[in-house]
Parts: C-alpha cells; structure tokens; sequence
C-alpha cells in the first residue's frame, strides 16, 4: 500500500513545500499525489518541476481528491488549525508544520476533529533528528551528567523576518517559528513530567517595519524541578551557545551545533571529555508516519504531546505581555 500524499503550500521562503515534496517521495510507502499552492504562479512552477504530479487550483480540490490520503500543510502558522480540521472532516490524514497552531484550544479542536474521522494528526518536529539535540539525548540517557536540573537552548542570529514570518496576525514570530522547536525538544526531553509555569520577555527591536518579536528569553518550571531556558532571536550579532545541560555530576556544553564538551568528575578528579556528535535522521519523521500508516507502528509525534510546546508558547506570550509568570494550561483532552 502506498500513501497518496498532498503537499499544500508549495512555495514561499525556504522552498518547504519542495523540501516535503522530496521527502515524501524518498520515503518507502509514501508518493506525491498532489501539490497546492495559493499563488498561481508558485502553481505553474510546481507544475513545471513535477510534470507528473496533479496541481490543483484550490484547497477544496485537494480535500476532494480521491487520490489524496494525507494533507501535508506548508502553510502560515494561523492557517494550521482550520486547514488541518477541514482535511480530518475531508476523511484526510494531517502532517502539518510547526507550530502546530497558536494555541491549545485550536490544538485541541485539530486532535479532536482527527480523532472523531479516525485519522492520523501529526506535526512535523523535524528537528527531534537534529545531530545535536541526538547527541544532548544520548549523553542525557547515558547518566553521565547525573539528575539533569537545568538545560539552556537558544538560536540567536542576524536576519530579518520576511514574508508572513514578519507578520504576528499570520503567526510570525521567534517564539512560533524556532521557538516551537525548542520548546518541542526540552518537553520531550522532561516527559513525563510537565511544565508548569513560564516566565518571558519578549522585545521588538531593530527590524521595526515588521510587527513581530525579534528577542525572547523563556524560563518554564517543570513539575519534576527542572528548569529550561529558551533564548531565540534574530537581532544577536554573535550567538550564543547551542545548548548547556547542567546536571548533578557533571554538565554538557555544546557552543556551536557541531562541538559538544562534558564536564564530569571522575575518581574525585574534574575532567572534560569530548562528545562524539551524532548524526542527523531528518527523514526519520517520514519513515515513521510511513510505517504507522501501512503498519500500524506507533507514531513518533503525537499531537497530544506537541500541544504542550504549544502551550508553553501561548503561555510564554501571556507572560511577557504581562511581566509576570504565568501557569501552563494543559486542560484534559476528553
């Protein structure tokens, strides 16, 4: 059996729409059956590069297509919600980007519509196969570092938010872009516990012709006393490190996303050991989706857990419009 998979937003900055398209066609028991884009020349394009691959002129098309078994959308942040319930209702399996969606009520109404039709909802956190978060999990599970009480993680650079990533109406924004990442790496790095509370700043700064966050600085607690850092921007001349995981025998510093250092104590003795970095898998999320799709493999990212990086996010927003810490809202999924 092969999936037949319709990538929905298939130009605009990064090219994401042609990066899923190949994934989808690298990946065993999946094919590209459709593609859709809002703009018709981004259309014309796409049927230039892929002559054998229907490109349909609306939304409504690709839901209605028989041909179609999974709606992938590569579309603006505040569309995620109501495309991906629309294709639930269609009879449709849903992949969409990160972020999931704005906040838990939409993530919550996405995991409902999907559960009620019976068909897959799924989020693409590529980035759970990054070489570095891989190389933080393995040297984390190994216990080298001890019990882990705090981790650090931060993207910082110099560019400018473009097209609806500058626009905060369309879900633009550090938080909801890297963020959601970030946020997606340090839950599952906590699981099972949760987090509870979140306190953030947040500045707009430098690039004023965008209505977007450019800094954020993001405390969150977790109910097992573990405490996070997450630092995006796009303002920083110089970056800071990747990540630093401090632990109760010993800390993992990764300044870059390629050097990882372990400071541990051996024998009453200090030391520092190199950490060998693992590799990236970013075609593990598809082979995944494949697998539970033909075979029933249980699959990797669940909505029901990306949702609590949502909620994070929506409370990290509260929090810095407020200047006060704000509780993590996880109401119970019926």
């Amino acid at each position: 059996m092969s999936i037949g998979c319709a990538v929905v937003g298939f130009g605009g900055r990064f090219a994401m729409g042609l990066h899923h398209a190949k994934q989808v066609m690298d990946t065993p028991g999946l094919h590209l059956a459709a593609v859709y884009d809002i703009d018709p020349e981004r259309r014309e394009i796409a049927r230039q590069e892929l002559p054998e691959v229907t490109v349909h002129d609306t939304y409504e098309a690709v839901l209605a297509d028989p041909g179609v078994d999974m709606v992938i959308l590569v579309t603006p942040h505040d569309t995620h919600a109501p495309m991906s319930i629309a294709a639930s209702k269609a009879g449709k399996h849903v992949l969409t980007e990160k972020v999931m969606c704005l906040d838990v009520a939409e993530a919550d109404a996405m995991i409902a519509a999907a559960r009620e039709a019976g068909r897959m909802l799924s989020v693409y956190q590529n980035r759970r196969w990054d070489h570095d978060y891989l190389t933080v999990r393995k040297v984390v599970s190994s216990g080298l570092l001890g019990d882990v009480f705090h981790v650090d993680s931060s993207v910082n650079g110099w560019w400018k938010p473009s097209g609806w990533r500058g626009s905060r109406a369309a879900g633009g924004g550090m938080l909801y872009d890297w963020g959601a990442h970030l946020f997606d790496q340090v839950v599952q790095m906590n699981l099972p516990s949760l987090p509870t509370s979140v306190f953030a700043s947040r500045a707009h700064r430098v690039w004023m012709d965008v209505d977007v966050d450019t800094q954020n600085s993001v405390m969150v607690l977790f109910d097992n006393g573990v405490t996070a850092c997450i630092d995006v921007g796009c303002i920083s001349r110089t970056q800071r490190s990747r990540w630093l995981v401090r632990g109760e025998k010993g800390a993992l510093h990764l300044p870059d996303w390629d050097t990882a250092t372990a400071q541990v104590e051996m024998n009453g003795v200090l030391g520092s050991l190199k950490v060998e970095m693992e590799k990236d898998d970013w075609n593990a999320l598809y082979r995944n989706v494949s697998a539970h799709l033909n075979e029933g493999t249980e699959l990797l990212v669940k909505p029901e857990e990306v949702r609590i990086g949502v909620a994070c996010i929506e409370a990290a927003m509260k929090s810095a419009e407020r200047g006060e810490s704000v509780r993590v809202e996880l109401p119970a999924l019926p």
